[in-house]
């Protein structure tokens, strides 16, 4: 992260990530150590040094991270070598697929076991985490001199949104490791073909799905997450059921998902997915989707930002120079909802205090 005044920071992270992107495609085994740092990891080092810390002081200590297969943490993995010649403390990753982690973690928080010290975090689980204190506040963190330096971590760089999601009545939990945004991407060859625009209304994005739908042809007019759970559907669901006027709760907090407007968001995205996406919709997450649209058999996503990795990769994609991005539709309501997420990483609770500060260390670093 950038500090406030500089571009140190900034430079620090686009220098790490370019040092990896040749490599970012290639999956690493599931349990990986930090690996040997490299020339660009090497410049890296010093200016890394510049924050008024000592990086050394939990030399010796060994931490478990536990993230998902994906490009961002595969760089991460690459130039973790650099953190530990930096710190002296070892790394040691686990990759978990997104369906998994979150059971695998609530496993190791709710016993206490402290397997692993941080993880990649989904924003919706904070308030579980928080209430059961099985994750540190990190303001105390954020505000002690020996482990932190403002001045080089600036925890307000951070875009707020990314940052209250990772908030608890204004408490950080967790820091945002990448930020995502929700776009339409779709196949602009096969729009121009059919003469019609992106859409800008969900109305609108049902009609171009009709139109180009061509199944006898291995092409299917559109695709949304429909495996169910936190972090899978209930990651793009939201946004239409807000966009159509659907609340949440009621003025007196009473749960209230049976309005018309909830409903008629629901019919939309049952019959979007039943009418015009692929079969076994019904268990895609936003792999399965980049996977199909980057072999043609899609027209049109909306999803994360982040899957234009996949979907521009050559070893992967037949599409390449054929994906066009558009902002999300309006709903009926005139709004677009646009969802901002975020992976984090928090401290586990059950660490012991010497190893929750050298995780705290790693947080910072990454």
């Amino acid at each position: 992260m950038s500090s406030k005044g500089s571009h140190s920071g900034w430079t620090r992270r686009r220098l790490l990530g370019r040092s990896v992107l040749a490599g970012a495609a290639v999956a690493a085994p599931s349990i990986v150590k930090g690996a040997q740092p490299t020339f660009a990891q090497t410049l890296s080092i010093s200016a890394l040094g510049k924050a008024k810390i000592d990086w050394q002081q939990f030399k010796g200590e060994d931490i478990t991270v536990a993230v998902i297969p994906a490009g961002y943490f595969n760089n991460l993995i690459d130039v973790a070598g650099a953190f530990e010649d930096l710190s002296g403390v070892k790394v040691r990753f686990e990759k978990i697929p997104p369906g998994q982690i979150r059971q695998k973690i609530l496993l190791d928080l709710s016993s206490k076991t402290g397997t692993y010290a941080t993880h990649a975090a989904d924003p919706m689980y904070y308030p579980l985490y928080v209430t059961n204190k099985w994750v540190e506040p990190l303001d105390a963190y954020l505000n002690d001199p020996k482990i932190s330096d403002p001045g080089w971590f600036d925890y307000d760089d951070i875009l707020e949104g990314w940052r209250s999601a990772c908030s608890i009545e204004g408490k950080p939990y967790g820091i945002p490791f990448d930020g995502e945004a929700t776009v339409q991407v779709y196949r602009k060859d096969v729009y121009e073909k059919a003469g019609i625009k992106p859409a800008q209304t969900l109305e609108q994005f049902v009609a171009n799905a009709a139109k180009v739908h061509d199944p006898a042809n291995r092409l299917w007019g559109a695709a949304l997450r429909g495996f169910r759970g936190a972090g899978q559907n209930m990651y793009i669901y939201p946004s239409i059921f807000r966009a159509f006027g659907g609340e949440w709760f009621d003025p007196n907090k009473k749960l209230v998902v049976t309005t018309e407007p909830a409903v008629k968001a629901l019919e939309w995205y049952v019959n979007l997915l039943r009418n015009y996406a692929p079969p076994g919709v019904e268990n895609w997450n936003w792999p399965d989707i980049a996977d199909a649209f980057g072999q043609g058999t899609v027209a049109v996503y909306i999803d994360a930002h982040s899957s234009a990795g996949v979907i521009n990769d050559p070893q992967k994609s037949k599409v390449i120079g054929k994906i066009g991005y558009a902002r999300w539709p309006r709903g009926p309501a005139g709004k677009r909802v646009t969802s901002i997420w975020n992976w984090s990483f928090p401290v586990n609770a059950a660490l012991s205090e010497r190893k929750k500060k050298a995780t705290w260390l790693f947080i910072q670093w990454a």
